[in-house]
């Protein structure tokens, strides 16, 4: 086996130009095989301890393919594979869970942040740009190039679509990587059909990415598989309440214990001596770190070690917009704001008894990019239609993939099965009536579920 060439359980052999294997050899990236792909889904999947270190280098290697179909010239073709490879250099401990975090404490009076970015993604770019490491490796304009692609603001819309689009590389590979990590079968579709019939369609002055007719249902199996990741895995309960817990007990270790490193590693300000810091911190060294005997007890401790031994919260209340009749209540529920969480995780806690701080409640919104697999362009000989047009169950499934919900997450426990179906009934009742005398003052006493009187 050639010494650029690794073997990956998802795609087999994959092979890095001398350069990219440079990048990867670097310590900051060699860091993604610290942090785990799906946080703490391996408590409901045990398999699941893939890494951001693996999926970066499936993505580039879903990339290669995309590229040598794609683009006519080598010079793009690297750009676009390096912005796969460090799309994701940014994560921090646990990923996308803490990221509502780092958009909490980041210090906006030093940073520019647009309303669409994500802080991860602005680190990312920082690291890219300033890290002395890949600054050997890569020049100041190849890494400004590959931050401009990442934006959006470098090259045709298609390199972009290729790293991050509807259809992009980063869902390719994930998708396959965590069924296969998993243990699932739901995440599974033909990739190399995709690949064969994604299409480059000059569009005006831009350049977009396309599909062929004979590509429609290889599209449709891959909306079909991140619908069923998305239900069955990544919304799997147990998953979903270890998200909340770490977050929650994070802030409190930030607000309540006031642990001075913690509230460190969470204050983006943009410096590059933040992201000096910022790359020293993984998955296992938070952890690690949080119990050592040195860290004051307190919240995140408990909150750590309840976690460590799966003594986990429990959801006592779910339920869905529609779930919600009074249409006021389901704008103020599932829009921006979270002002109004902290008045109710305080009434739950004052109702059960409950300590107010381990009571979570979570608005699950699953948001679409700005562009969704239904803006695909499908070029017929005769003229170009849209997927959404094309496809006879795309709309369903996005619909169903959309969906909001709501929970609640507490320290409950129950002596038997009987008692646990006649608590959550009174769970439901109750705290759906909160939440509406709460966001709709005056029409709790008569509201319930789906509006009824």
């Amino acid at each position: 086996m050639s010494g650029l060439e690794l073997r990956d359980p998802v795609h087999g052999f994959i092979y890095r130009e001398p350069l990219e294997q440079r990048i990867i050899d670097t310590c900051v990236f060699q860091r993604l095989r610290r942090l785990r792909q799906l946080a703490m889904e391996s408590l409901v999947y045990p398999g699941a301890v893939h890494t951001r270190f693996d999926h970066s280098v499936g993505a580039l290697h879903i990339a290669r393919g995309l590229c040598a179909k794609l683009l006519p010239n080598e010079d793009s073709r690297r750009l676009v594979r390096l912005a796969a490879l460090l799309h994701d250099i940014g994560h921090g401990p646990f990923s996308h869970v803490s990221e509502p975090l780092l958009q909490r404490y980041s210090d906006k009076t030093k940073l520019k942040v647009k309303s669409q970015d994500e802080v991860h993604e602005l680190i990312s770019w920082g690291i890219i740009l300033h890290n002395k490491e890949l600054a050997r490796l890569l020049s100041e304009e190849d890494r400004e190039q590959v931050v401009g692609l990442l934006k959006g603001e470098y090259g045709f819309s298609l390199y972009k679509d290729i790293v991050s689009g509807p259809v992009d590389v980063d869902k390719q590979d994930y998708l396959l990587r965590d069924s296969h990590f998993c243990g699932v079968k739901y995440g599974r579709y033909d990739q190399g059909r995709l690949t064969d019939t994604l299409l480059r369609h000059e569009d005006a002055d831009d350049v977009i990415l396309a599909l062929s007719p004979h590509g429609v249902h290889s599209l449709e199996q891959f909306v079909l598989a991140r619908y069923y990741m998305h239900t069955q895995v990544y919304r799997h309960k147990i998953r979903l309440i270890t998200d909340g817990m770490i977050r929650r007990g994070i802030l409190l270790g930030i607000e309540q214990d006031k642990i001075k490193w913690l509230q460190d590693l969470y204050s983006f300000d943009g410096t590059p001596e933040f992201l000096d810091q910022y790359l020293t911190w993984h998955d296992e060294r938070l952890f690690s770190e949080i119990l050592r005997p040195e860290t004051r007890d307190g919240y995140a401790k408990m909150m750590f070690r309840q976690l460590q031994d799966r003594k986990l919260l429990k959801m006592i209340f779910q339920a869905q917009e529609r779930d919600f009749g009074d249409p006021e209540v389901r704008r103020t529920l599932f829009g921006d704001s979270i002002d109004f969480f902290d008045q109710l995780e305080e009434r739950i806690a004052t109702v059960y008894g409950f300590d107010k701080n381990l009571v979570i409640a979570d608005r699950l919104s699953f948001k679409s990019a700005t562009r969704t697999e239904s803006d695909i362009v499908v070029l017929h000989p005769g003229g170009r239609r849209l997927f959404r047009d094309e496809s006879a169950l795309f709309s369903s499934v996005n619909q169903s993939i959309q969906e909001q919900y709501f929970h609640v997450y507490a320290p409950v426990s129950y002596k038997d099965d009987r008692e646990k179906r006649k608590r959550q009934t009174e769970f439901f009742t109750d705290i759906i009536k909160m939440i509406t005398e709460l966001l709709s003052p005056g029409k709790g006493s008569s509201t319930t579920a789906g509006g009824a009187k």
